[in-house]
């Protein structure tokens, strides 16, 4: 197996090589009249930013590989080259560093050509890298940047005998609300593992919306059993969300450090909000991010308000976004649902904490104010 397994490690790492040809012919094209390898790394990095981003990835990911198979006192499979290495040692940029090919661009060369051919790929790369960032950050706008503690009790309750396609699409779907190392580590083992042809497709997509490593695996040679071509479609309503949480289902075992209570007209604030409680280690519960596949507005019901109080309850403390979307003045909601939701939790006996963004100062809760990105205790 270690034999097969190398073989396909070098036909990826052959494959992947050859992607990288036609962008140092390129760079070679904008090289200077004398130039060195560091000539070349310096303008694939300029150019190809997203390129060398990948051949970074890449070699991490190869490189934990190794290091896990050490760690288990098995020998070391894949032996990546540490990435300024791994450019330097192509076969095509020792070409373009032979004595021929230098003498060739010379007699060629043409400053001024090199500057205005120089200059559009800049506009390019940055036109380019614009629309890769704006794509990913599409991608990860409902991810939380935190590990949740329940996160090894998915990834365990996945890899159960007696789980399902139905439970593990489950279980994938609710690890694709988060981006953390764990995360990455579960879907990169899904794409090099996974025999159900589409939920290895969905971590490899998932991997590379998010500009993670992942290669394109193609389908198992030999006899297919049933299971690997099996699929599924998760359709689900907030009935099927509050069956799974009264049972005990991966849905029962999440618990939250804030319950974030708002206006949907605030989600800009929100995010802003969720990203910052992120940064603090803290994981908050808000429903258009934790419960997106199962509390569709389409299908808003007398469940839904039941299964947001099932979520208060998981939930450590409660966060309230006070803004006039909210209240007035005078504190009264505008929202049923919020006012549903600030009633629950003091009856329930939890500490409310508030963003207040009415003039004026709440007293009824420990009351923060939100100023450049930071949540900030009044004084």
């Amino acid at each position: 197996m270690p034999g097969k397994t190398q073989r396909k490690y070098v036909k990826e790492l052959m494959i992947f090589n050859k992607s990288i040809k036609k962008p140092l012919d390129i760079v070679k094209s904008v090289l200077p009249y004398e130039y060195t390898y560091d000539d070349i790394l310096s303008l694939f990095k300029e150019l190809y930013s997203y390129e060398w981003d990948i051949i970074e990835k890449r070699y991490e990911y190869y490189l934990s590989k190794d290091k896990h198979l050490k760690s288990v006192k098995k020998k070391r499979r894949y032996k990546p080259t540490e990435p300024n290495s791994y450019l330097e040692e192509l076969q095509k940029v020792k070409h373009i560093l032979s004595d021929g090919q230098k003498k060739l661009h010379k007699i060629n060369f043409d400053e001024n050509s090199r500057l205005k051919t120089l200059e559009e790929l800049q506009i390019k790369t940055k036109e380019r890298m614009k629309k890769i960032d704006k794509k990913i950050k599409k991608n990860t706008y409902l991810l939380q940047e935190i590990e949740p503690l329940y996160l090894d009790i998915f990834i365990e309750a996945y890899h159960q005998k007696s789980a399902i396609l139905d439970d593990k699409l489950e279980i994938v779907k609710e690890i694709q609300k988060y981006d953390c190392d764990k995360s990455t580590t579960f879907f990169q083992k899904l794409n090099d593992s996974e025999k159900n042809k589409q939920l290895q497709t969905i971590a490899y997509e998932h991997l590379k919306s998010l500009k993670k490593y992942g290669k394109l695996r193609k389908g198992f040679k030999g006899n297919k059993k049933a299971f690997m071509s099996e699929k599924t479609i998760f359709e689900m309503k907030p009935l099927d969300l509050l069956k799974r949480i009264d049972k005990d289902t991966v849905q029962n075992k999440k618990s939250f450090d804030y319950f974030i209570s708002h206006s949907y007209r605030d989600n800009t604030l929100v995010k802003d909000v969720i990203v910052y409680l992120n940064t603090q280690n803290l994981h908050a519960y808000c429903d258009w991010f934790n419960d997106t596949d199962f509390l569709k507005r389409t299908y808003v019901s007398e469940y839904t308000k039941v299964v947001l109080k099932k979520r208060i309850e998981q939930s450590s403390k409660v966060l309230f976004i006070r803004t006039n979307n909210t209240n007035d003045k005078e504190n009264k909601f505008y929202s049923e649902w919020v006012e549903m939701e600030i009633d629950y939790a003091k009856e329930l006996g939890k500490e409310i904490e508030c963003i207040d963004l009415i003039d004026g100062a709440n007293d009824e809760f420990k009351s923060f104010v939100y100023d450049e990105n930071k949540l900030v205790l009044k004084s």
